[in-house]
Protein backbone atom coordinates (compact mmCIF):
# COMPACT_ATOMS: atom_id res chain seq x y z
CA UNK A 1 0.00 0.00 0.00
CA UNK A 2 1.36 3.41 -0.59
CA UNK A 3 2.72 5.68 2.09
CA UNK A 4 2.50 9.13 0.32
CA UNK A 5 -1.12 9.43 -0.24
CA UNK A 6 -1.72 11.88 2.54
CA UNK A 7 1.43 13.08 2.41
CA UNK A 8 1.24 14.90 -0.60
CA UNK A 9 -2.56 16.05 -0.40
CA UNK A 10 -3.34 19.34 0.91
CA UNK A 11 -6.44 20.73 2.73
CA UNK A 12 -8.75 23.17 1.26
CA UNK A 13 -8.03 26.59 1.36
CA UNK A 14 -10.06 28.69 3.71
CA UNK A 15 -13.73 29.03 2.55
CA UNK A 16 -13.51 32.29 1.87
CA UNK A 17 -10.44 31.75 -0.35
CA UNK A 18 -12.56 30.95 -3.64
CA UNK A 19 -9.85 31.38 -6.42
CA UNK A 20 -7.62 29.43 -4.42
CA UNK A 21 -10.82 26.84 -3.67
CA UNK A 22 -11.41 26.99 -7.52
CA UNK A 23 -8.06 25.30 -8.53
CA UNK A 24 -7.89 22.88 -5.40
CA UNK A 25 -11.06 21.52 -6.57
CA UNK A 26 -9.86 21.94 -10.60
CA UNK A 27 -6.75 19.71 -8.98
CA UNK A 28 -8.43 16.95 -7.37
CA UNK A 29 -8.77 14.62 -10.85
CA UNK A 30 -5.45 15.30 -11.67
CA UNK A 31 -4.24 14.07 -8.35
CA UNK A 32 -6.53 11.06 -8.38
CA UNK A 33 -5.29 9.74 -11.76
CA UNK A 34 -1.49 10.30 -10.80
CA UNK A 35 -2.36 8.20 -7.28
CA UNK A 36 -4.57 5.72 -9.02
CA UNK A 37 -1.40 5.23 -11.51
CA UNK A 38 0.97 4.51 -8.88
CA UNK A 39 -1.05 2.05 -7.06
CA UNK A 40 -1.19 -1.44 -8.49
CA UNK A 41 -4.78 -2.32 -6.77
CA UNK A 42 -6.07 0.80 -7.58
CA UNK A 43 -5.29 0.94 -11.65
CA UNK A 44 -6.27 -3.00 -11.35
CA UNK A 45 -9.35 -2.38 -10.16
CA UNK A 46 -9.92 1.09 -12.31
CA UNK A 47 -9.17 -0.74 -15.44
CA UNK A 48 -11.93 -3.70 -15.35
CA UNK A 49 -14.73 -1.51 -16.39
CA UNK A 50 -12.79 0.44 -18.45
CA UNK A 51 -11.53 -1.76 -20.50
CA UNK A 52 -14.63 -3.42 -20.54
CA UNK A 53 -16.73 -0.94 -21.90
CA UNK A 54 -13.57 -0.19 -24.52
CA UNK A 55 -13.99 -3.97 -25.72
CA UNK A 56 -17.53 -3.32 -25.89
CA UNK A 57 -17.86 -0.21 -27.90
CA UNK A 58 -14.52 -1.71 -29.87
CA UNK A 59 -16.97 -4.38 -31.15
CA UNK A 60 -20.05 -2.53 -31.87
CA UNK A 61 -17.97 0.49 -33.88
CA UNK A 62 -16.02 -2.37 -35.65
CA UNK A 63 -19.74 -4.12 -36.37
CA UNK A 64 -21.50 -1.39 -36.99
CA UNK A 65 -19.52 1.03 -39.39
CA UNK A 66 -21.17 2.67 -41.81
CA UNK A 67 -19.45 3.68 -45.10
CA UNK A 68 -17.65 6.81 -44.52
CA UNK A 69 -17.71 6.94 -40.97
CA UNK A 70 -14.57 6.18 -39.19
CA UNK A 71 -14.13 3.35 -36.89
CA UNK A 72 -13.09 5.49 -34.44
CA UNK A 73 -15.47 7.91 -34.48
CA UNK A 74 -17.78 5.52 -34.01
CA UNK A 75 -16.28 3.60 -31.38
CA UNK A 76 -16.77 7.59 -29.30
CA UNK A 77 -20.42 8.02 -30.53
CA UNK A 78 -21.25 4.51 -28.84
CA UNK A 79 -19.29 5.42 -25.69
CA UNK A 80 -21.60 8.55 -25.26
CA UNK A 81 -23.92 6.11 -25.74
CA UNK A 82 -23.14 3.70 -23.19
CA UNK A 83 -20.98 5.70 -20.50
CA UNK A 84 -23.79 5.57 -18.04
CA UNK A 85 -24.03 1.84 -18.00
CA UNK A 86 -21.53 0.50 -15.99
CA UNK A 87 -22.84 2.88 -13.41
CA UNK A 88 -25.51 0.72 -12.52
CA UNK A 89 -24.57 -2.77 -14.15
CA UNK A 90 -21.02 -2.59 -12.67
CA UNK A 91 -22.68 -0.49 -9.13
CA UNK A 92 -20.92 -3.71 -6.81
CA UNK A 93 -17.89 -3.06 -8.78
CA UNK A 94 -17.46 0.71 -7.98
CA UNK A 95 -19.20 0.38 -4.26
CA UNK A 96 -15.88 -2.14 -3.39
CA UNK A 97 -13.36 1.00 -5.40
CA UNK A 98 -15.24 3.04 -3.48
CA UNK A 99 -14.08 1.60 -0.56
CA UNK A 100 -10.58 1.40 -1.25
CA UNK A 101 -10.53 4.99 -2.46
CA UNK A 102 -12.04 5.66 0.98
CA UNK A 103 -9.46 4.20 2.59
CA UNK A 104 -6.20 4.87 0.48
CA UNK A 105 -6.97 8.58 1.15
CA UNK A 106 -6.95 8.02 4.80
CA UNK A 107 -10.42 6.64 5.96
CA UNK A 108 -11.14 4.30 8.41
CA UNK A 109 -12.96 1.08 8.32
CA UNK A 110 -16.06 1.19 6.47
CA UNK A 111 -18.43 -1.28 4.29
CA UNK A 112 -19.83 -0.78 0.22
CA UNK A 113 -22.71 0.69 0.03
CA UNK A 114 -24.52 -1.46 -2.62
CA UNK A 115 -27.90 -0.78 -3.90
CA UNK A 116 -30.92 -3.59 -4.75
CA UNK A 117 -30.77 -3.63 -8.78
CA UNK A 118 -34.62 -2.15 -8.66
CA UNK A 119 -33.36 0.63 -6.54
CA UNK A 120 -30.89 1.41 -8.28
CA UNK A 121 -32.86 1.45 -11.61
CA UNK A 122 -35.70 3.59 -9.75
CA UNK A 123 -33.03 6.02 -8.87
CA UNK A 124 -30.96 6.16 -12.69
CA UNK A 125 -34.53 7.18 -14.15
CA UNK A 126 -35.39 9.80 -11.33
CA UNK A 127 -32.08 11.17 -11.86
CA UNK A 128 -32.45 11.14 -15.84
CA UNK A 129 -36.57 12.82 -15.13
CA UNK A 130 -34.72 15.26 -12.60
CA UNK A 131 -32.11 16.41 -15.11
CA UNK A 132 -34.44 17.04 -18.10
CA UNK A 133 -37.31 19.03 -16.21
CA UNK A 134 -35.97 20.63 -13.39
CA UNK A 135 -34.63 24.01 -15.54
CA UNK A 136 -37.18 23.87 -18.53
CA UNK A 137 -38.99 26.61 -17.02
CA UNK A 138 -35.91 28.85 -16.93
CA UNK A 139 -34.61 27.43 -20.12
CA UNK A 140 -37.92 28.04 -22.25
CA UNK A 141 -38.53 31.50 -20.59
CA UNK A 142 -34.67 32.51 -21.36
CA UNK A 143 -35.16 31.01 -24.92
CA UNK A 144 -37.44 33.85 -25.84
CA UNK A 145 -34.94 36.81 -24.89
CA UNK A 146 -33.89 38.42 -28.10
CA UNK A 147 -30.28 37.77 -29.96
CA UNK A 148 -28.68 36.24 -27.01
CA UNK A 149 -31.95 33.97 -25.47
CA UNK A 150 -30.58 30.36 -27.24
CA UNK A 151 -27.00 31.09 -26.42
CA UNK A 152 -27.96 31.41 -22.80
CA UNK A 153 -30.07 28.36 -22.84
CA UNK A 154 -26.87 26.40 -24.04
CA UNK A 155 -24.63 27.75 -21.41
CA UNK A 156 -27.31 26.86 -18.59
CA UNK A 157 -27.75 23.28 -19.91
CA UNK A 158 -23.72 22.79 -19.78
CA UNK A 159 -23.20 24.62 -16.58
CA UNK A 160 -26.74 22.06 -15.34
CA UNK A 161 -24.94 19.20 -16.61
CA UNK A 162 -21.57 19.88 -14.88
CA UNK A 163 -23.33 20.40 -11.62
CA UNK A 164 -24.85 16.69 -12.18
CA UNK A 165 -21.25 15.61 -13.06
CA UNK A 166 -19.92 16.62 -9.53
CA UNK A 167 -23.18 15.52 -7.63
CA UNK A 168 -22.61 11.87 -9.23
CA UNK A 169 -18.94 11.93 -8.14
CA UNK A 170 -20.10 12.39 -4.94
CA UNK A 171 -22.61 10.17 -4.63
CA UNK A 172 -20.31 7.39 -6.15
CA UNK A 173 -17.58 8.18 -3.25
CA UNK A 174 -20.38 7.18 -0.85
CA UNK A 175 -19.83 4.54 1.68
CA UNK A 176 -21.08 2.59 4.70
CA UNK A 177 -19.33 3.89 7.91
CA UNK A 178 -19.68 1.74 10.87
CA UNK A 179 -23.32 1.67 12.03
CA UNK A 180 -24.81 2.63 8.93
CA UNK A 181 -26.93 1.07 6.87
CA UNK A 182 -29.35 1.64 3.70
CA UNK A 183 -32.20 3.06 5.81
CA UNK A 184 -29.80 4.95 7.93
CA UNK A 185 -28.98 6.90 4.81
CA UNK A 186 -32.63 7.23 3.99
CA UNK A 187 -33.47 8.67 7.22
CA UNK A 188 -30.55 11.32 6.91
CA UNK A 189 -31.59 12.41 3.10
CA UNK A 190 -35.58 13.06 4.89
CA UNK A 191 -34.07 15.40 7.73
CA UNK A 192 -31.98 16.84 4.62
CA UNK A 193 -33.29 20.48 3.82
CA UNK A 194 -34.40 20.70 -0.03
CA UNK A 195 -31.66 21.15 -3.07
CA UNK A 196 -31.56 24.93 -3.88
CA UNK A 197 -33.70 24.99 -6.87
CA UNK A 198 -36.65 23.39 -4.99
CA UNK A 199 -36.12 26.64 -2.37
CA UNK A 200 -36.02 29.17 -5.86
CA UNK A 201 -39.27 27.32 -6.98
CA UNK A 202 -40.73 27.62 -3.88
CA UNK A 203 -39.77 31.20 -3.48
CA UNK A 204 -40.95 32.25 -6.77
CA UNK A 205 -44.41 30.25 -6.23
CA UNK A 206 -45.01 32.51 -3.32
CA UNK A 207 -44.35 35.35 -5.10
CA UNK A 208 -46.03 35.05 -8.47
CA UNK A 209 -50.09 35.60 -8.57
CA UNK A 210 -52.01 32.76 -10.42
CA UNK A 211 -49.20 30.86 -11.78
CA UNK A 212 -47.46 30.33 -8.54
CA UNK A 213 -49.72 27.49 -7.36
CA UNK A 214 -47.91 25.25 -10.55
CA UNK A 215 -44.55 26.42 -9.37
CA UNK A 216 -44.92 25.58 -5.97
CA UNK A 217 -46.75 22.19 -7.53
CA UNK A 218 -43.21 21.46 -9.97
CA UNK A 219 -41.46 22.36 -6.99
CA UNK A 220 -42.48 20.01 -5.04
CA UNK A 221 -42.45 17.47 -7.55
CA UNK A 222 -39.00 18.12 -8.38
CA UNK A 223 -38.06 17.92 -4.30
CA UNK A 224 -39.25 13.98 -4.68
CA UNK A 225 -37.20 13.52 -7.22
CA UNK A 226 -33.85 15.02 -5.80
CA UNK A 227 -34.32 13.12 -2.06
CA UNK A 228 -31.77 10.58 -2.80
CA UNK A 229 -29.27 13.80 -3.59
CA UNK A 230 -29.86 16.03 -1.11
CA UNK A 231 -26.72 15.75 0.87
CA UNK A 232 -24.33 15.52 -2.30
CA UNK A 233 -26.55 18.93 -3.48
CA UNK A 234 -26.12 20.38 -0.22
CA UNK A 235 -22.30 19.99 0.24
CA UNK A 236 -21.95 20.70 -3.17
CA UNK A 237 -24.13 24.52 -2.44
CA UNK A 238 -22.26 24.65 0.58
CA UNK A 239 -18.51 24.78 -1.12
CA UNK A 240 -19.37 26.50 -5.26
CA UNK A 241 -15.92 27.35 -5.70
CA UNK A 242 -14.82 24.05 -4.86
CA UNK A 243 -17.54 22.13 -6.55
CA UNK A 244 -16.75 24.66 -9.97
CA UNK A 245 -12.83 23.74 -10.16
CA UNK A 246 -13.47 19.82 -9.85
CA UNK A 247 -16.92 20.16 -12.10
CA UNK A 248 -14.62 22.51 -15.18
CA UNK A 249 -11.55 19.07 -14.33
CA UNK A 250 -13.69 16.60 -14.89
CA UNK A 251 -14.97 18.43 -17.73
CA UNK A 252 -11.83 18.00 -19.45
CA UNK A 253 -11.62 14.54 -18.34
CA UNK A 254 -14.84 13.50 -19.86
CA UNK A 255 -13.90 14.91 -23.85
CA UNK A 256 -10.26 13.74 -23.41
CA UNK A 257 -10.02 10.76 -25.89
CA UNK A 258 -8.56 7.58 -24.02
CA UNK A 259 -8.76 9.00 -20.96
CA UNK A 260 -12.37 9.27 -20.80
CA UNK A 261 -12.22 5.73 -20.38
CA UNK A 262 -11.51 5.91 -17.19
CA UNK A 263 -13.52 8.83 -16.24
CA UNK A 264 -15.47 7.39 -13.76
CA UNK A 265 -13.10 5.90 -11.83
CA UNK A 266 -10.88 9.14 -11.35
CA UNK A 267 -13.63 11.15 -10.31
CA UNK A 268 -14.96 8.59 -7.62
CA UNK A 269 -11.04 8.44 -6.24
CA UNK A 270 -11.06 12.18 -6.48
CA UNK A 271 -14.27 12.81 -4.90
CA UNK A 272 -13.80 10.39 -1.79
CA UNK A 273 -10.59 12.55 -1.37
CA UNK A 274 -12.29 15.68 -0.83
CA UNK A 275 -15.08 14.00 1.26
CA UNK A 276 -12.22 12.95 3.76
CA UNK A 277 -10.53 16.16 2.88
CA UNK A 278 -13.63 18.14 4.24
CA UNK A 279 -14.34 16.18 7.05
CA UNK A 280 -10.67 16.55 8.72
CA UNK A 281 -11.66 19.87 10.24
CA UNK A 282 -14.29 18.58 12.22
CA UNK A 283 -14.35 15.31 14.64
CA UNK A 284 -15.08 11.88 13.67
CA UNK A 285 -17.28 11.93 10.06
CA UNK A 286 -19.62 8.69 11.81
CA UNK A 287 -23.24 9.04 10.92
CA UNK A 288 -23.14 12.08 9.17
CA UNK A 289 -23.50 12.32 5.48
CA UNK A 290 -21.47 14.29 3.05
CA UNK A 291 -23.52 17.70 2.91
CA UNK A 292 -22.66 17.60 6.45
CA UNK A 293 -19.18 17.23 6.58
CA UNK A 294 -17.70 20.93 7.38
CA UNK A 295 -20.58 21.64 10.50
CA UNK A 296 -19.01 21.61 13.78
CA UNK A 297 -19.58 18.30 15.59
CA UNK A 298 -22.57 18.40 18.29
CA UNK A 299 -21.33 18.93 21.84
CA UNK A 300 -21.29 15.94 24.04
Amino acid sequence: MPTSWTVEAKEPPPRDAHADRVWYGLWQPIWAARRIAGDPELLRESCYPALLLALVCAGVAILTTFPGLSTLRRFYQVFVALAPVPTVLLARHYAHLAVLAHQRAGGGPCEPLVEPLGRALKRALMQMVLIAIAVAPVSILVRWVPLVGAVVVKCVAGLWALHWIVINAFEGARVLLPGQTLESLDALEEQTPSPWFVRAMRALGERVPVLGGIATAFARFCDRLAKPWREELRLVEQHPSLAAGFALSTAVLLFTPVLNLFFRPVVLVAASHVLLRLALPCAARRGRGPGRLDEPPASS
